[in-house]
């Protein structure tokens, strides 16, 4: 099988596994600083869905030609830029529909809970990366206090947190 990273060229014997030969790409791709980001083998498109125990464990001699592309952590969040944003804003439109239900008397808080995982979520992308860090828009200070505010059913709090510190922090 012929084998390409990026650049790099060469070719795998075919005793080797399809598993063995991606997990060879995946540390060289790791060695650079990069990760995977896209696999084809034979013209076919690889998705992560693909990558299950009898695909990995398929002799590589089935196969002509594996090509795999990399990018660096800053060159993949570059590229998903746009869709960060888009789910920051619909977080911060959330936020303002909970502040308001908040405002209005609505005790039930499985729609905050709720809000609250996919901000996990979306914290976890954007504050993982010093290079991506605004500390005037730090995130997690505040969370902390919303919680402690649920923790006591401080329902006024709840909503001055999300309206006048976490909603303005999801916007560009």
């Amino acid at each position: 099988m012929h084998v390409m990273l990026d650049q790099d060229q060469w070719d795998v014997v075919d005793a080797l596994s399809l598993g063995e030969v991606l997990a060879d790409i995946s540390e060289k791709a790791h060695a650079r600083a990069r990760l995977i980001t896209s696999l084809t083998v034979d013209q076919r498109t690889i998705t992560d869905r693909d990558l299950d125990s009898a695909f990995l464990g398929e002799p590589v001699a089935r196969f002509a030609h594996l090509q795999a592309v990399s990018q660096t952590m800053d060159e993949v969040m570059r590229g998903a830029a746009s869709t960060i944003q888009h789910y920051a804003d619909l977080l911060h439109k959330e936020a303002q529909e909970i502040t308001v239900q908040i405002r209005m008397g609505d005790e039930r808080l499985t729609v905050l809970d709720a809000w609250l995982g996919k901000l996990a979520d979306y914290l976890e992308l954007v504050e993982s990366k010093p290079a991506t860090r605004h500390p005037d828009r730090a995130m997690t200070p505040w969370v902390q206090a919303l919680l402690e505010a649920r923790a006591q059913r401080d329902f006024i709090r709840m909503a001055d947190l999300l309206e006048y510190e976490l909603a303005p922090r999801l916007q560009p």
